[in-house]
């Protein structure tokens, strides 16, 4: 059986534990409440570049976005390159999993993610390591952004869709987005200006300066949409392992109650068994 001191001592190490837990917690809820608004300002962001093209292609006949069918895709998938966030990357495996075809190509971010790909023998064309904070994922967006417009400028490829996991009341829920070519029915239902815009540039050169920057924000959306659900599900991880080493420290606590009680008596025995027989002789 333990002694009291040997329970004291893991008595402690669950309070650090629970420190670390309790800061983790912390960090989550602060990361979930910092991108919250920032995804609002970024969709509006998305809206107004969606208009500026409805406008452009309402204006100028000649741009248009052509279907084509027979190109491959480009999957990005977005998952964690850190640990303790539930079962996250498991089901975007699972999707990914289900939407994949013989004809796409998978690129994959999170090293996590990664890892899990390759358990369920999941193939994939590149990998870039995600982020771990608001600030990380513009420097990670150009490696990002320079390793999937090199597979997307081949001429088999042609689609660019976007598989990631976002918050939606209170809910978990995994997202499958075209990105390019852009949803045409979406822009065509968008009002344009009745006014042609005034430019002194080329309207096509515009338009190629929308779609690049359409691709980097969508991107950019993502990055955050994935690291909030990220941290949601690790808020939640952390929930669970708090109430975990609450129950274990208070059955910890009882247990040394009950270890010292029973090593104070022995000792009180010991010392009145030493009187009795000093008291023989």
């Amino acid at each position: 059986m333990l002694s009291s001191l040997d329970i004291e001592k893991k008595i402690r190490a669950l309070y650090t534990i629970e420190d670390i837990v309790g800061a983790m917690k912390a960090y989550a809820g602060v990361i979930i409440r910092r991108t919250e608004d920032l995804v609002k300002n970024i969709r509006a962001y998305e809206n107004n570049l969606f208009l500026a093209m409805a406008d452009i292609i309402t204006h100028y006949p000649g741009i248009s976005l052509k279907e084509q069918n027979k190109g491959k895709r480009i999957l990005v998938a977005f998952g964690s390159s850190q640990g303790l966030c539930g079962s996250f990357n498991e089901k975007m495996v699972d999707d990914v999993s289900n939407v994949i075809t013989g004809n796409d190509i998978l690129f994959v971010i999170g090293k996590r993610l990664k890892t899990s790909l390759e358990l369920k023998h999941v193939t994939y064309g590149d990998y870039c390591d995600s982020v771990a904070s608001i600030n990380g994922i513009r420097p990670a967006l150009k490696e990002t952004v320079s390793k999937i417009m090199n597979i997307y400028k081949k001429e088999e490829y042609y689609k660019l869709t976007f598989i990631f996991t976002y918050i939606f009341e209170k809910k978990a829920e995994i997202s499958v987005e075209q990105i390019l070519p852009p949803d045409i029915n979406k822009v065509s239902a968008l009002s344009p200006t009745r006014i042609p815009p005034f430019t002194y540039l080329e309207p096509k050169i515009i338009f190629n300066k929308i779609l690049e920057e359409f691709l980097f924000i969508s991107l950019y959306r993502c990055y955050v949409e994935s690291l909030r659900s990220e941290n949601w599900y690790r808020l939640r991880s952390m929930d669970g392992a708090s109430e975990t080493l609450k129950r274990q420290l208070s059955n910890l606590n009882s247990v040394q109650m009950y270890t010292r009680q029973e090593e104070i008596t022995e000792e009180m025995l010991e010392i009145l068994g030493s009187g009795m027989f000093y008291n023989k002789y």
